[in-house]
């Protein structure tokens, strides 16, 4: 005899009553809302200037680095004008990223400046 004798075997209902925790629904849902919305935190992060703008060869550079790692041909799989592009990005030197600090960006955010409230904070 079933436990829900009022579900048919098998069925959805019965399953979730006797297997999926409230633990599992917390985590599940909080990491499909992670998926959901890491792209628009991304970019409103980038947008805030805490986090820099994505280079448009981000993923063949990474791909390129490491098939070459591998030992294999990256033309092969990339093709010879993505591996031509990110011979020439590896080519220069890296350039300094500015950055804001957290406190400057609170700033962009905040109507008020940091200034004026450590001045009132001093008073």
């Amino acid at each position: 005899m079933h436990v829900n004798s009022y579900a048919r075997p098998g069925s959805l209902r019965l399953m979730c009553a006797q297997c999926v925790s409230k633990a599992d629904v917390v985590v599940g849902s909080i990491g499909f809302a992670a998926f959901l919305f890491k792209g628009p935190c991304e970019d409103a992060l980038v947008a805030m200037g805490i986090l820099p703008e994505p280079h448009p060869l981000a993923v063949g550079i990474r791909t390129v680095n490491f098939l070459r790692d591998l030992d294999l041909d990256p033309k092969q799989v990339l093709g010879d004008d993505v591996v031509e592009a990110v011979d020439t990005v590896l080519a220069f030197p890296r350039q300094v990223v500015f950055r804001r600090t957290f406190r400057q960006a609170i700033a962009l955010v905040l109507p008020l400046s940091m200034r004026s409230q450590r001045a009132l904070a001093t008073t």
